[in-house]
């Protein structure tokens, strides 16, 4: 199980950095590319560039919040816009989140959760979630 308070205080000041990273190698893993991906300094909505997986276009977003997941609804999708946009052949992005969702009051999947999978569809986009139960049993197997 990751601890994110030991997290925090090895990354301190740098934990969006240390997630990012860590993120990478996890996405890297899962899509067989041994030696990494290009990325550019600051590149807008995904991490790096896409990766042709069996004839789907992935990218990956790193999201470290130290702010419920609800409160970032508007930065995710932002990210998502952004990343389909340069990237137009984008099928699907796997999103890293430091958290897990919350559950619901009236239904299980909050409404949060559907507003961001919602706008990820109106831009043609699949969101693959990757959140510390994924991480924790990828970080196991490597």
């Amino acid at each position: 199980m990751v601890n994110w308070k030991v997290f925090e205080t090895k990354y301190d000041n740098r934990e969006q950095w240390a997630f990012e990273n860590m993120s990478h190698w996890l996405f890297c893993a899962e899509m067989g590319c041994s030696i990494g991906l290009f990325r550019y300094k600051n590149q807008a909505g995904i991490e790096t560039e896409p990766i042709d997986n069996n004839g789907k276009i992935y990218g990956f977003q790193a999201k470290y919040y130290s702010t419920p997941i609800a409160q970032n609804k508007n930065d995710i999708i932002d990210s998502i816009q952004k990343a389909k946009a340069k990237n137009p052949q984008l099928n699907t992005i796997l999103l890293y989140l430091n958290q897990e969702f919350s559950e619901g009051t009236k239904q299980k999947k909050p409404k949060y959760l559907i507003d961001i999978e919602q706008a990820a569809t109106n831009v043609g986009v699949e969101i693959e979630w990757r959140v510390p139960s994924h991480l924790e049993c990828q970080l196991l197997q490597l």
